[in-house]
C-alpha cells in the first residue's frame, strides 16, 4: 500500500509509535529521524541489491546484510529519504552506519538477531493501517483485503498475494526471507513482471481462473528460480474481480489449502463487491443484527445479500471472551478471529454472513438441508475453534444453534444459541456444542433463569432452608439427583445412609415441605438448584478478585 494510492490521504504515524508495538526486544532506535521526517507512511522489507522502489517516508527493513556490512546500501538508500532504516546488529554493530545516517535526518533503528522480519513487517504495516481515516471506503476496503491475505498465509503455510482483474497488487501477506523473485518483484512494482504475466497467459492458467472458482496448481520452476504457485479467480457471478496468488514458502502447503483458498476467494469477493457499492466495513454487523431483528427488515436485507429468506438457516456463535487485550489489540484480534471464521464459512456456504453480535462473532448460514447440515456445521465449527487456536492462539468456543425452518425466523434461535454458549462457558473443557447437545441443560436454566428474576415463583419455606441450613439443602438436591436413592446419595457426601434420613427430615421440617407431592419435588430441586449455582458464582467471583494490601510508598 503505498501513499499515492490513498486518494491524497496519507497515514500519519510517528517511528516511535511503531516501535512500541513492536517491543524493545525486537528492536532499538539508535538515532531518531528529524522532526519533519518522523512520519512513517510505509513498511517495506528490501535487500542489498532492490532499493530503487523505497519511497520517501518509508520504515525500510533491511535484510541480507549486517552491521557495518550494510554500509553500501544505507548509502545507495539516503537519497530516497526515507523515515528510518531497520538493519540485524548491535548498537557497537550499527556505530559507523550511525555516523553516515546522522546528518541526513533518517532514523536507524537496530533489530534483535532473532527477530523475524515478516513479523515487523506485520506489525508495523498494522499500525499504519490502523492511523488511516476510517471514513474512507478505499482504506477499509484495502485494511480488509490485507487481514484476508493474512489469514490465508498463516492457514495455508504459504504467501499470498491478491490481485485485481488488471493484475495489479491490491494486499498481500507480510513477505519473509523465502519468498522468490516473482512475489517479491509483485510487491516492490505493486504489480506482476509483465514476462511473467504473458507466460501465464499464454499457458491457459487464466482462462482457468477465469473460467470458475477451483484452484489451479503451478509446478515449481527451478530453472525460473519459482517456488510452487496455488491459484483461484475471485468471482461475483460471471464478472472476474481479481486473483489470488499463493506461494509455497519454507513449509509445505497445508492439505486444506485448495478449500482455504475458495474460501478466501468468496470471503474477498464480498469485500470488493463492497468497495464498488462505496459500503463501510461496519456494514457487517448491521447486516447480522438486521437478518437477526425480527422485523420485515429480514427480507430486503436477505434479498440484497443473494439470500432466501424462506429456506432453513442456522446460527452459531462463536465467543471471543479470551481475547484479554488493550482496546487496539482487542479490536485486532477480532478482525483477524472474524477473517478466519469469514473464510471457513464461505467455503461451506457461499451466502454465509459473518458479523458481530455484542462481543460475540456471529455466523449466519442459509439454504440449509435440515437432515444432513446438522453435522456438517458440526464439523464447521470444530474446524473453526481448532484453526483459532492453532494459527491465532484464541481460545475460542462455539455455540451451534438448531436449524430453523426459515431464514426469517432465525430471531427466535438467538436466545437458545447464547444459552448454548452460556453452557460452553460454565464448562472450559467443552469447545463445541450444538443445541440439542445440550438441550436439556439449556432449557433446565432459562426455568431457573425465569424462576431467580421472580419472587413471586420462589418458596418461601425452600428459601429459608437454602440460607440457615445450606447443608441440609444440599443433602435434600444430591438427594433428589439421585432420583431418591438415599444410598448413592450417602456415597456422594461420603456420609452414612442414616445422616441423609436425618437431614431429608430436617429439610421437610424446615421448609415446609412433603417429598411425596411430585410437584414439591420439583419445585425444591429447581430452586435449590437456582440457589447452589448463585453461591457458586459468587464463590468463584471472589476467588478471581485480587486480594487489597497496603501500598509499599517509598520516597
Amino acid at each position: 500500500m503505498r501513499p499515492e494510492e490513498l486518494n491524497g490521504e496519507l497515514p500519519r504515524v510517528a517511528l516511535s509509535d511503531v516501535l512500541e508495538d513492536i517491543g524493545i526486544d525486537n528492536a532499538q532506535l539508535l538515532l531518531a529521524p528529524a522532526a519533519d521526517n518522523d512520519t512513517v507512511q510505509d513498511a517495506v522489507i528490501t535487500d542489498s541489491e532492490d532499493h530503487d522502489s523505497i519511497q520517501r517516508g518509508a520504515l525500510v527493513l533491511l535484510v541480507g546484510v549486517r552491521g557495518r556490512a550494510a554500509l553500501p546500501t544505507v548509502r545507495a538508500l539516503i537519497d530516497n529519504r526515507p523515515a528510518a532504516i531497520a538493519i540485524k546488529g548491535t548498537e557497537a554493530e550499527l556505530a559507523a552506519v550511525r555516523e553516515v545516517l546522522r546528518p541526513t535526518g533518517i532514523g536507524l533503528v537496530a533489530v534483535a538477531l532473532s527477530a523475524r522480519w515478516n513479523h515487523l513487517e506485520s506489525i508495523a504495516t498494522d499500525r499504519i493501517r490502523e492511523s488511516l481515516p476510517s471514513g474512507d471506503t478505499s482504506t477499509l476496503m484495502q485494511r480488509d483485503l490485507f487481514g484476508i491475505a493474512q489469514t490465508t498465509a498463516t492457514l495455508t503455510h504459504g504467501h499470498v498475494v491478491i490481485e485485481d482483474p488488471a493484475n495489479r497488487v491490491l494486499a498481500y501477506s507480510p513477505a519473509s526471507n523465502d519468498v522468490d523473485e516473482l512475489r517479491r518483484l509483485s510487491i516492490l512494482a505493486r504489480r506482476g513482471p509483465e514476462r511473467y504475466q504473458k507466460l501465464l497467459k499464454e499457458s491457459g492458467v487464466y482462462k482457468h481462473l477465469q473460467a470458475g472458482e477451483a484452484p489451479i496448481h503451478i509446478p515449481a520452476n527451478p530453472d525460473e528460480g519459482l517456488r510452487e504457485r496455488v491459484a483461484i479467480g475471485i468471482h461475483a457471478g460471471r464478472r472476474v474481480l481479481g486473483y489470488i496468488w499463493l506461494q509455497e514458502g519454507a513449509e509445505r502447503l497445508a492439505p486444506n489449502t485448495d478449500r482455504i483458498l475458495v474460501g478466501s476467494a468468496r470471503h474477498a469477493a464480498i469485500e470488493l463487491v463492497r468497495h464498488r457499492n462505496e459500503q463501510s466495513q461496519s456494514m457487517r454487523q448491521d447486516r447480522v443484527s438486521s437478518l437477526l431483528s425480527g422485523t420485515a427488515q429480514i427480507h430486503s436485507q436477505a434479498q440484497s445479500a443473494g439470500l432466501d429468506p424462506s429456506k432453513p438457516a442456522a446460527l452459531v456463535l462463536v465467543s471471543s471472551g479470551s481475547l484479554q487485550q488493550t482496546p487496539p489489540g482487542l479490536q485486532l484480534q477480532r478482525g483477524e478471529l472474524a477473517n478466519l471464521i469469514s473464510i471457513h464459512a464461505a467455503a461451506y456456504r457461499p451466502g454465509a454472513v459473518v458479523g458481530w453480535l455484542g462481543l460475540e462473532t456471529a455466523v449466519i448460514l442459509p439454504d440449509l438441508d435440515p437432515v444432513k447440515s446438522p453435522a456438517a456445521i458440526t464439523r464447521l465449527a470444530n474446524v473453526i475453534v481448532r484453526d483459532a487456536r492453532a494459527h491465532l492462539d484464541l481460545q475460542v468456543q462455539a455455540a451451534v444453534g438448531p436449524i430453523v425452518e426459515q431464514l426469517d425466523q432465525l430471531h427466535t434461535s438467538v436466545e437458545h444459541v447464547r444459552n448454548v454458549l452460556k453452557v460452553l462457558k460454565e464448562t472450559p473443557s467443552m469447545r463445541v456444542a450444538s443445541f440439542s447437545e445440550v438441550e436439556t441443560t439449556v432449557l433446565v436454566n432459562e426455568l431457573l433463569d425465569l424462576i431467580g428474576s421472580r419472587d413471586r415463583l420462589r418458596h418461601k419455606g425452600i428459601a429459608v432452608l437454602c440460607e440457615r441450613h445450606p447443608e441440609f439443602a444440599a443433602t435434600l438436591l444430591a438427594y433428589l439427583e439421585s432420583f431418591g436413592d438415599v444410598n448413592l446419595c450417602a456415597e456422594q457426601l461420603k456420609v452414612h445412609r442414616n445422616t441423609v434420613h436425618y437431614r431429608l427430615r430436617r429439610s421437610c421440617e424446615v421448609a415446609g415441605i412433603d417429598l411425596q407431592d411430585s410437584g414439591q419435588r420439583l419445585l425444591a430441586h429447581l430452586q435449590i438448584r437456582l440457589w447452589t449455582e448463585s453461591e457458586n458464582r459468587a464463590a468463584s467471583a471472589e476467588r478471581a478478585s485480587p486480594s487489597i494490601t497496603s501500598p509499599n510508598i517509598t520516597s
